[in-house]
């Protein structure tokens, strides 16, 4: 049975990614959280955030495996916060788990995925934002971009795509408005497995030829026109 890696898997789409991907694959997770659930061959907690301990985690994923077939850098923090009142932190912070971290793994896992795919989480952020977003959306913006660099320095070898969601409801407590529901052209806003059923149709793709895409998932919103 092939296997993934899946960052921040702990909750939210990283959660349905895994749950989704363990009816075909052995399933490796890495997160700052505990899961309370157990999809997982194996699972590792690591801050994404400190370089040091995930090249620690890295070592010991290395060491129980010598191959694998798909990396999904999932994991992501969200800042929102006035432009004036953001600081250095907060920015370093998000620049390292949503960027900095999919970037190394993604490097130092390169030589295992022969003929494998790395598939990492972007956002609808990356092409148009909303009021104090700064470091979110500039991570993933850096996360498309990042990935078609990664698609030509891999190509051949590795088909590197990324998924950009849009409205994903991950609070299982909430109901959509009818208002929220009608603003997208799906009709509904989205749910987690909506990204997970992209993830596990890119992993099926064997053939290599699509690569260096992003898929945007949001119900169509972004490409409704919006006048004032």
């Amino acid at each position: 049975m092939k296997t993934v890696l899946v960052t921040g898997a702990s909750h939210g789409i990283g959660k349905a990614i895994a749950e989704k991907l363990c009816q075909e694959y052995r399933v490796f997770a890495l997160d700052k959280e505990t899961p309370t659930h157990h999809f997982f061959e194996r699972f590792y907690t690591c801050d994404l955030s400190n370089t040091q301990e995930l090249q620690k985690t890295i070592s010991q994923i290395k060491n129980e495996i010598n191959m694998l077939y798909g990396l999904i850098n999932n994991a992501g923090i969200f800042i929102h916060k006035p432009l004036t009142e953001q600081n250095l932190q907060d920015w370093e912070k998000v620049i390292a788990v949503n960027l900095t971290a999919p970037y190394i793994l993604s490097q130092s896992f390169a030589s295992f995925l022969n003929h494998g795919h790395i598939i990492n989480i972007a956002s609808t952020r990356a092409y148009m934002s909303e009021v104090g977003t700064e470091p979110y959306s500039a991570s993933k913006g850096g996360i498309v971009a990042l990935t078609h660099a990664l698609s030509m320095s891999l190509s051949g070898h590795v088909s590197v795509n990324s998924i950009s969601p849009g409205w994903i409801n991950t609070d299982e407590s909430y109901v959509a408005t009818v208002e929220e529901k009608a603003w997208h052209a799906s009709g509904r806003v989205g749910k987690p497995s909506d990204v997970a059923e992209v993830v596990s149709f890119l992993l099926e793709r064997e053939d290599g030829f699509i690569t260096g895409s992003d898929f945007v998932v949001d119900g169509g919103v972004s490409k409704k026109m919006v006048y004032p």
